[in-house]
């Protein structure tokens, strides 16, 4: 779990004043959501001054919040591209948002001085904040999206997969891109989520890359001890997330029907029909196996899932990080995970499984239902230890930690100016 920071300037006195763009960002949520939000909370109760440009949908609970729980220091500016829906365009809102942040920044800027730009939402490196433009020094990040789906995985997508194949080449021509190019050069620092984005950051010549996790833990969140098992005849996993294709929940079937008949599983999440979850299930013999409520728990549900289960399983075929990781581990699950991205950057040594890709899908699977049936045979010892290793590295998580990391970055790019 190695990242690169720098030392703090002791000569810094005064608050950095923060121009802060997170399109996604709002109290109580998860996701991309909730990242932006704890960057803002972490990096205002860290005592800088922040104004922070973020979407007009996140007005309402934004300000109700700061209603009830003033902060001197924050304050949101809501961005709004009136004639587009955020829900039906996506992307396409989120650029044009970005374009008028740049625009509304800009008369700020005029009027208030500022430190830096830090850009935080959305996480992706395919689309570069144009706040640069402010000539301010600019942190891009943290940001992932420089991973692509291995090529021997591409078959889980079924009639997605030419979407899938068009951005793994998209991704891999970025760097080549004389705009894209231009604009990754003028950030002070890219701050990439995984080795993939670092890697794809570095060849469009960026200068300064460093490797920082993406997601934080809330103090309020981790259990206050590792886990200590107990001997069951039953082993149970859980496993979290969207039931996009990308998530690869078909790797997950395709290696537990093959796996010890004491791994039962549980899946929280939603996204497709029970009908279609049905068939799955059925055609692989699972359906006695998987567990399904059909419905998305709240985060703290989730949390409260974790502390009855013995292991999460995490099979992303493409992703960042991935939140539920870090979570689990601070309730002292340990994992097993496809060795990819940001699960093979910064997943701690013995606290799980990682799986290491075969050169087809067939090996891959065998792989995987290897470390199922591997960790069903471990002994409450070294389960024990695996929780109490997965325990401490979520420890180093905290918010309040990421927000130190930070302020070490901002004040070696100040200092430097």
């Amino acid at each position: 779990m190695t990242e690169v920071t720098t030392k703090t300037d002791p000569r810094r006195t005064t608050p950095f004043r923060v121009l802060l763009s997170s399109y996604a960002c709002r109290p109580d949520a998860g996701s991309e959501v909730g990242i932006g939000w704890n960057w803002v909370m972490s990096l205002a109760e860290a005592g800088c001054e922040l104004d922070v440009f973020t979407a007009a949908r996140n007005r309402e609970a934004n300000e109700a919040f700061l209603a009830a729980n003033p902060m001197p220091n924050l304050r949101f500016h809501f961005v709004d591209v009136p004639w587009m829906s955020p829900w039906e365009r996506g992307g396409k809102h989120y650029l044009l948002w970005s374009w008028k942040t740049w625009h509304q920044a800009r008369l700020l800027a005029k009027t208030k001085r500022f430190d830096l730009v830090l850009h935080v939402s959305y996480g992706s490196v395919h689309v570069p904040t144009q706040l640069w433009r402010l000539g301010l020094p600019t942190i891009f990040g943290p940001v992932g999206g420089g991973q692509v789906t291995p090529k021997s995985l591409l078959e889980y997508y079924g009639s997605g997969r030419s979407h899938e194949e068009r951005r793994t080449l998209l991704t891999r021509l970025l760097p080549r891109m004389p705009g894209y190019r231009g604009s990754m050069r003028k950030m002070r620092v890219v701050l990439a989520a995984n080795s993939d984005t670092a890697a794809l950051a570095r060849s469009a010549g960026c200068r300064d890359v460093r490797l920082l996790c993406d997601t934080g833990l809330r103090r309020d969140y981790a259990s206050e001890s590792p886990r200590q098992f107990t001997a069951t005849n039953e082993i149970h996993l859980v496993w979290v997330g969207s039931f996009q294709r990308r998530k690869g929940l078909e790797l997950a079937f395709d290696a537990l029907q093959h796996s010890s008949p004491k791994i039962q599983l549980t899946l929280i999440g939603d996204g497709i029909e029970r009908a279609e979850m049905d068939a799955m299930l059925a055609k692989r013999g699972l359906a006695e196996r998987v567990h399904w409520s059909g419905a998305r728990l709240g985060w703290m549900e989730v949390r409260d899932n974790f502390r009855t289960h013995d292991a999460i399983l995490f099979t992303s075929l493409r992703d960042s990080f991935g939140s539920q990781l870090l979570e689990a581990m601070s309730q002292g699950l340990p994992f097993i995970a496809l060795s990819m991205s940001g699960a093979r950057d910064f997943l701690p040594a013995g606290g799980g499984l990682s799986v290491e890709l075969g050169p087809n899908v067939s090996e891959t699977v065998r792989g995987l239902t290897r470390s199922l049936d591997d960790f069903a045979a471990l002994t409450l010892e070294q389960r024990n230890r695996m929780s109490e290793i997965a325990w401490h590295a979520a420890q180093g998580f905290a918010w309040s930690r990421r927000a130190e990391t930070m302020l070490e970055i901002f004040a070696q790019v100040t200092h430097d100016r």
